[in-house]
């Protein structure tokens, strides 16, 4: 069993309130399962990140993912936690190295493309991150100077799901399109 494990962060009105995330790769026939109270929106991230993963040369495996977002009775809702599911997922697959995914709290909305969006309530989200006791933050680079307002928290920005991989130890080659821009 290979299961990989990050955190986000589900905002209630300004509280948030933590989420771990796990993902489990199993041998069944391949599928991609999500657990634990999304709603609409977040139920769209399977397509989302295995888009985004196979787009960013950072293929998930071809076999069952079942996500779990924990605690399952509380909502969770939007595209903010596309970024830790798929890192949670490499993790799982060994793409990445898990207790660095583990470790982070990861925030942001990933596009077909693996280029990461801004996402709002990110200074909120970061407050809850400092609150749990987490030190790192992994965000979207449009949202880096709002999560660096937050005392005492570390802000990773990143412009894409490749870059977040190469971050936590995956071996790719550096995405140029940042940097052509």
């Amino acid at each position: 069993m290979a299961l990989g494990r990050t955190h986000a962060v589900s905002l209630l009105g300004l509280e948030g309130a933590i989420v771990e995330i796990e993902a489990d790769i199993s041998s069944q026939l391949p599928a991609f399962v999500l657990v634990g109270l999304p709603d609409a929106a977040l139920g769209e991230a399977k397509d989302r990140v295995r888009s985004a993963a196979s787009n960013s040369g950072c293929d998930l495996p071809a076999r069952r993912i079942t996500i779990n977002l924990s605690p399952a009775a509380l909502p969770k809702h939007g595209s903010g936690f596309d970024l830790g599911i798929a890192l949670a997922v490499l993790a799982a697959a060994g793409t990445v190295r898990g207790e660095s995914v583990e470790r982070v709290l990861h925030l942001g909305e990933l596009g077909l493309d693996g280029r990461l969006r801004p996402i709002p309530g990110i200074l909120p989200a970061a407050l809850a991150a400092v609150r749990a006791g987490f030190e790192t933050v992994m965000v979207p680079v449009g949202n880096a100077d709002e999560a660096a307002l937050v005392p005492g928290l570390r802000v990773v920005p990143v412009a894409s799901l490749r870059e977040a991989a190469i971050w936590h130890g995956g071996e790719f080659e550096p995405d140029n399109e940042r940097t052509e821009r």
